[in-house]
């Protein structure tokens, strides 16, 4: 930033890694004029010296010239790193960073800023000014180092945080049926839905963070402290009759413990969770819970990976209380690397709930299979899924009980692309198309549904 060449940039940084911290008593000569472009070479020529006094009066004798000379400010700020002044070297370079007058300028300012933060253990803070450098790293190669960098901060900061958002416009918002005639399969009876049992088009927003915080940890596991707060908002593109859009959105609320363990060899892993939280449903309380599950990674071999689990859920239902619940579930998955960087991936799943409430009980089987692309298709990276669950319900009842109970058998499947070309600050737009068909013996829960999902994630 203080010079027009890297090399000159790269003296600069090496010498704040491998000076001394200390300072010195001389001041510049009295009465002396300089330019601008002298004061600020001069002030380069003492950070050299290790003279970081002189340095920074120097640059504030530009500043008082300037105010937004970001050079100047860089320097400072350089000065303050000599001496260890940490956060106001990283003050300093915040100034430089919105004051710089190049795309480079703002990457040394923000690689400099995330060193100082890091230094004053202001480690969520080193982080942001890493994923500013990643946004103006002036090639692959030093972006692929800031990611690199950003990473270890991370692995060293007890707080990580995961948020994400996403947009979805959808011909059926309420997993309508597709047909206002509601047919049991053997039963005579026949019925007329309401228009809000019917598939409703409109626009789910959502919104999920995650947190944790590391409690302890040693060579071998880590505890952390989680929680979670996720909101699913709806809007209908036309009124419905007898139902509001809020009356179909939904938020959670969720606190926990995970412990990991991992092997003698580091191959393994084993992770056990304790959580519990409450979701709302139109507002109001719907069900409090409390969860224990249990996960196992394992890597089969360089490019295969194992991961199986499972878990028990207990439900308290707090609309009715004879509709607590209890759920069982477990799952396995496998993920293969292909030559390329392209992965391939199954996972099945089943879910068994027990309850005593009217239409609870129920049995789910789910299948998926996943295929990213290891390269780009234009400015996109492709992925392709295709699934199909299956849920039995026993018992099930329709003013009387329906022979055989009830069986809803989905297909369905999408593609998912994220356009990493198109980052911010590590943050890329993802864009989803995803359809789905479900049938049942009770044409209430015959529903199709087309959506196109806008997300924002994390490529880091």
């Amino acid at each position: 930033m203080l010079a027009p060449t890297r090399k000159r940039l790269g003296l600069l940084v090496l010498a704040l890694i491998l000076a001394p911290a200390v300072g010195v008593s001389q001041t510049p000569v009295q009465g002396v004029q300089l330019t601008v472009e002298q004061a600020q070479m001069m002030a380069i020529r003492a950070l050299r010296q290790n003279r970081p006094k002189l340095a920074y009066q120097l640059a504030g004798g530009v500043l008082k010239a300037n105010p937004r000379d970001g050079r100047a400010h860089f320097t400072r700020a350089l000065a303050f790193a000599k001496v260890g002044a940490h956060g106001f070297a990283r003050k300093s370079a915040r100034r430089a960073y919105f004051s710089a007058a190049s795309p480079i300028q703002k990457y040394d300012a923000a690689q400099l800023a995330s060193v100082e933060a890091f230094r004053d253990e202001r480690l969520t803070l080193s982080q942001l000014w890493l994923r500013r450098a990643v946004q103006h790293a002036p090639d692959d190669k030093v972006r692929s180092d800031s990611i690199h960098a950003y990473r270890n901060v991370r692995a060293r900061n007890p707080l990580n945080f995961d948020l994400r958002f996403s947009v979805s416009p959808s011909d059926n918002v309420n997993n309508g049926a597709n047909s206002p005639v509601n047919i049991i399969d053997g039963s005579p009876l026949v019925g007329r839905l309401s228009p809000s049992a019917q598939a409703i088009s409109g626009t789910v927003a959502t919104t999920d963070l995650r947190l944790s915080y590391r409690l302890a940890r040693s060579e071998r596991s880590m505890t952390r402290l989680t929680g979670r707060a996720y909101s699913r908002k709806v809007q209908f593109n036309n009124a419905v009759a007898g139902l509001s859009a809020d009356d179909l959105s939904s938020s959670r609320l969720e606190l926990g413990v995970t412990h990991a363990i991992s092997g003698a060899s580091g191959e393994g892993l084993w992770q056990v969770d304790a959580h519990g939280g409450r979701v709302w449903y139109a507002d109001a309380p719907l069900y409090d819970y409390a969860r224990l599950g249990v996960k196992r990674h394992k890597h089969l071999t360089d490019n295969l990976r194992l991961s199986f689990g499972g878990g028990l859920e207990r439900q308290r239902d707090e609309t009715a209380p004879k509709n607590d619940s209890t759920l069982y579930d477990a799952f396995a998955q496998l993920s293969y690397t292909l030559d390329g960087g392209a992965r391939l991936g199954a996972y099945v799943n089943v879910r068994e709930v027990d309850s005593n409430g009217v239409n609870g009980a129920s049995t789910q089987w789910t299948g998926v299979v996943r295929y990213m692309m290891g390269q780009e298709v234009g400015p996109a990276r492709l992925s392709v899924s295709l699934g199909q669950s299956v849920v039995d319900y026993d018992r099930y009842t329709v003013f009387v009980p329906v022979p055989g109970g009830r069986r809803d058998d989905s297909v369905f499947g999408g593609v998912t692309a994220t356009f990493h070309d198109w980052s911010y600050m590590g943050f890329v737009p993802t864009v989803s198309v995803r359809a789905e068909k479900s049938r049942s013996n009770i044409s209430r829960f015959d529903v199709d549904e087309t959506s196109l999902r806008l997300g924002i994630r994390s490529e880091f």
